[in-house]
């Protein structure tokens, strides 16, 4: 990774939902430069089987000039590969975007699941896992965080944003001097890492008139390659009474968190393991 600009700053949750500022440079949908095909329309979404990817721009109110996030496809190695591309002038510690992959039903969202094992009643996970390797090179900004959604609510055709009880997310890349929302309460050992555990326990309230808690296992270590066991970390947070058995996950999601700068991601790999 390349980083130019060095900022500390508290981040805010990946999921905020806005509509799309005016500022965007491009709407052009399926441009080739170099063998990359490029989606650049605010909002698109492209589908590989359960993996919706999103050009997710919800803090687009707050940009700075003419920025432009794309939706990336290429082929490599007998293989098409999705990524997501981006450049956004200035710096907001609150986020401009978050360009991602979903699996499940997202509460921002609503509309059909990417794959039925999801919502899951957090009671009722067995094994839920992430496998996934990036290829990123980036300026300025920015974090790789994966991240789950717990629900109080099941699956519905509408958005239910209110129905979201915790955000739990797990930063596997960050911007020197970066750090989560809230304070350090735990350090969590899974797999031969430590993780610090950050909580912020009111966060959202202009999103969806009522908050949510934000947990983040910030690793501390850079890793662009990697197994999440979310189930181990999913049993620990109800162990510690910060999980209610009786929520739903209702998402996976995958992507990175974009203060300002420049960068490109490529997904090498992404698979969802889930079994009830």
């Amino acid at each position: 990774m390349f980083v130019s600009l060095v900022f500390t700053f508290v981040a805010c949750s990946a999921g905020s939902e806005g509509a799309p500022a005016a500022h965007v440079e491009s709407s052009t949908a399926a441009r080739h430069e170099g063998g990359i095909e490029q989606d650049c329309q605010a909002w698109s979404m492209h589908h590989e089987g359960r993996y919706r990817y999103e050009n997710n721009v919800w803090g687009s109110k707050k940009a700075k000039g003419k920025f432009k996030q794309c939706l990336l496809t290429r082929e490599r190695d007998g293989k098409t590969e999705v990524g997501w591309s981006w450049d956004w002038p200035g710096f907001d510690p609150t986020v401009f975007a978050y360009p991602e992959v979903v699996v499940g039903w997202k509460p921002w969202s609503g509309g059909a699941t990417t794959d039925p094992h999801f919502p899951l009643k957090v009671s009722d996970v067995r094994t839920l896992s992430l496998d996934f390797e990036v290829e990123s090179e980036v300026t300025g900004s920015y974090d790789l965080a994966p991240e789950i959604w717990l629900t109080n609510a099941g699956a519905s055709a509408k958005p239910n944003p209110q129905s979201i009880t915790t955000e739990v997310m797990f930063w596997m890349d960050h911007t020197e001097g970066a750090r989560p929302a809230g304070q350090v309460v735990d350090q969590v050992p899974l797999n031969g890492v430590k993780y610090e555990l950050w909580r912020e326990d009111s966060i959202g309230v202009d999103a969806n008139g009522k908050g949510w808690r934000l947990l983040s296992f910030k690793s501390p270590e850079k890793q662009l390659k990697g197994r999440i066991d979310i189930a181990a970390l999913i049993h620990y947070l109800v162990e510690k009474q910060l999980a209610t058995p009786s929520d739903y996950v209702a998402s996976v999601e995958f992507g990175n968190e974009v203060m300002g700068g420049t960068g490109t991601t490529w997904i090498r790999q992404f698979d969802v393991k889930v079994e009830p």
